[in-house]
């Protein structure tokens, strides 16, 4: 007889030891969070079944499990960068999506030795709907190459924010064309513009060929042509501000992904990027800025968002504010560069910061992590760091800090692992009532 897999539906659900003689249930010996495939087992009694589950047997309410999960989102420790996947509703009917990817193996890894261990060992395709790229630093899209490289993904499609790196020191390095190390910069009307950039996948492989292209972005780009060669790559296109991807109808929920930055310019007809006082705050001011909704709820991703370019989005939407979420990741790793004018139009619930140890920025910074508590929505705010949820095993390994988003399109739950497990439970839980105004 063929194994029968479920997978939780509801936001959590509690797993007990055993039925009792009036019907409920004792001893909860576990809990587990939406989307997880339990096994199901022959027995049932009354309202509950029992399952197989993270090495237990036990009890789960039957209306706690179904074939279609909501949205899922796991802000994965990449170390010093950022790295978030998330999943819609299930293969047939949903969506698979990267944003991010870290600056090593550590979503590589994730992905294939757990979440998606299942393909790999039955040898099955994960097909990837997006992967977002919010800009072309090292911590933000290296540990990609790997996926990108890997036959077990197939990929919809990579957006990318159209700003190309480049190393001023290689002898193929366009001198007499390119005045910075992401181009050329140009000043119109007493400001300065970034004009080279490429929205295609051939203008990519054209920047290349122009010469000077930092040795990581091509790396990356052979990564790309390769997947695209081999039909496991279909489209590699620019986002920003004008860009509409296509809403799904998910679970009969409404999943919307908007694209709110990079704003960019037209100088003589030409694409332009408005140039932020140097390169590093030009490439991370011009992140690809998401704000995704399902249902009635709403996340932001903003990549490395930096004071320059919160001004420049909060002057171009204004009076409009779309930046106001339930649930924001961080910009910058928790930096100080930030503007209080815009945090306080996020006005979440809850901030994620992803972050580092053993680096020179001094990452969650302070007055980062004091204004993700005080411009919010909240009475009692939320403020989860991958790099504060990491614990060590009894050999002095590492055990990274996942922060795991649940929505149903109406409420939400936030949970990190505990570091030692106690009450039927390895979750540090945060539940609806934390989603709330009231409290």
């Amino acid at each position: 007889m063929a194994e029968v897999y479920k997978v939780v539906t509801t936001l959590y659900a509690h797993m007990y030891k055993s039925i009792g003689t009036d019907g409920k249930p004792k001893s909860k010996n576990n809990t587990i969070l939406m989307g997880s495939f339990v096994k199901v087992l022959p027995e049932e009694n009354g309202n509950w079944q029992k399952i197989y589950a993270f090495s237990k047997e036990g009890w789960i309410d039957k209306n706690c499990i179904g074939l279609s999960p909501s949205l899922k989102c796991f802000y994965v420790d990449v170390g010093q960068g950022d790295g978030a996947l998330i999943e819609v509703g299930n293969d047939e009917n949903g969506i698979k999506m990267i944003i991010d990817g870290g600056p090593n193996d550590n979503l590589s890894n994730y992905l294939s030795k757990w979440q998606y261990k299942y393909y790999f060992d039955k040898n099955k395709k994960v097909h990837l709907d997006y992967l977002f790229i919010s800009h072309f630093d090292k911590d933000h899209y290296q540990g990609l190459i790997d996926i990108i490289n890997d036959d077990h993904y197939t990929i919809g499609t990579i957006y990318h924010n159209g700003i190309a790196k480049f190393n001023d020191a290689k002898v193929n390095f366009p001198k007499l064309e390119y005045n910075t190390e992401l181009g050329k910069k140009s000043k119109h009307a007493n400001e300065y513009f970034l004009e080279t950039s490429f929205t295609t996948l051939a203008e990519f492989n054209a920047l290349k060929l122009k010469g000077g292209m930092l040795d990581l972005q091509e790396k990356f780009l052979a990564a790309v042509n390769n997947a695209t060669s081999q039909g496991r790559l279909t489209n590699f296109e620019r986002l920003d501000h004008m860009s509409v991807i296509t809403p799904k109808l998910i679970n009969n929920k409404n999943f919307k992904i908007e694209v709110l930055g990079p704003v960019t310019s037209q100088i003589n007809n030409k694409l332009a990027y408005k140039y932020f006082d140097d390169e590093a705050h030009t490439i991370n001011g011009h992140s690809i800025v998401l704000k995704i909704t399902y249902g009635n709820r709403s996340f932001l991703y903003g990549g490395d968002l930096n004071i320059p370019a919160e001004e420049h989005l909060l002057e171009h939407y204004n009076p409009v504010n779309p930046f106001e979420v339930d649930v924001a990741k961080s910009c910058h790793h928790g930096a100080s560069e930030f503007t209080t004018d815009f945090m306080e139009k996020v006005n979440p619930y809850a901030t994620v910061i992803s972050s580092g140890d053993n680096e020179t920025y001094s990452h969650p910074r302070a007055d980062a992590i004091g204004c993700a508590g005080k411009y919010t929505k909240s009475k009692r705010p939320l403020v989860f760091s991958t790099e504060l949820a990491r614990s060590t095993d009894s050999t002095n390994r590492i055990k990274y800090g996942m922060i795991n988003l649940r929505c149903d399109g109406e409420n939400i739950i936030m949970a990190q692992m505990k570091e030692a497990v106690s009450s039927g439970s390895v979750w540090d839980l945060y539940e609806e009532i934390h989603f709330n105004p009231t409290v």
